[in-house]
């Protein structure tokens, strides 16, 4: 037993075999910045901080001693719970190739978008400082004509290698400015095409419906972290004669070491 408690769980193993597939597929259809920076782990459940690299001078014990704290940050303990029909949950066995998972749908993509809010707009109350609030680039304002953005696109890019960031880069955009780009053309070419062939050497748009705007990004490694202790897991909660209420379970923190490595965009649309 450990402290997912499935085995309690009325549950068979097709039946998890298929939430899992599902769960999987959700978290990382709204997962963005898993694809952009550095992780590190799966660290083990028991792993509760990481260390910062620094210390902190103390008082001393005693006379004749230099005493120091090394300095860590905690990771933080996300649960989302969700409820499923025991029915749902029976009917694979009896062969059902649409039960309804909608709630492990909903629950994994509400977990992944906190887990970005945190990485990209920081989480105060877990210690988190996001990518936007601690980048040292002027933030670029979005044109209001969609069709100027390439060239936004290329000063932001211009910046990072000014500031000796190398690539490649990539951008995360809001699902606003992912539906912009991916439905206004010039020339009768997608703006994603020319933005897509401004990142090059591998960059990436990626989707990231849980931030505002967009960030560009250099994705050459060693630049941002998210540490994971537990990685994203389902645990069993609960049930009764015609529910089963599960959760997802994960705890994470997040650091910027380059903050000269991503330039913010603003979206006022």
């Amino acid at each position: 037993m450990n402290n997912l408690h499935r085995e309690l769980a009325p549950i068979s193993d097709a039946a998890w075999g298929e939430i899992e597939e599902e769960a999987s597929r959700a978290f990382k259809r709204n997962s963005a910045a898993r694809r952009l920076v550095d992780v590190n782990g799966p660290l083990g459940v028991d792993t509760a901080s990481v260390t910062l690299g620094h210390r902190s001078k103390i008082d001393a014990p005693a006379d004749g001693i230099v005493a120091h704290q090394r300095l860590a940050q905690p990771l933080v303990e996300l649960k989302v719970p969700f409820t499923l029909s025991r029915e749902a949950i029976d009917d694979v066995a009896r062969g059902s190739q649409d039960s309804d998972w909608d709630p492990v749908l909903d629950a994994a993509a509400e977990l992944a978008r906190a887990e970005d809010r945190a990485v990209f707009e920081g989480y105060a109350a877990g210690g988190i400082t996001g990518i936007r609030s601690i980048s040292s680039a002027t933030p670029i304002a979005l044109p209001q004509d969609v069709r100027d953005w390439p060239e936004a696109v290329t000063k932001a890019t211009t910046a990072l290698r000014l500031a000796s960031v190398d690539g490649p880069y990539s951008l995360a955009v809001s699902k606003d400015v992912y539906q912009l780009i991916n439905e206004t053309s010039n020339h009768g070419v997608p703006i994603r095409d020319h933005v897509q062939r401004l990142l090059a050497d591998g960059g990436e748009i990626v989707w990231a419906p849980a931030i505002d705007g967009a960030f560009l990004l250099s994705t050459r490694g060693g630049d941002f972290e998210l540490s994971i202790g537990q990685d994203v897991s389902i645990g069993y909660d609960s049930h009764d004669s015609e529910t089963v209420t599960l959760y997802f379970q994960e705890s994470f923190t997040y650091l910027t070491y380059t903050p000269e490595a991503v330039v913010p965009f603003t979206f006022a649309g």
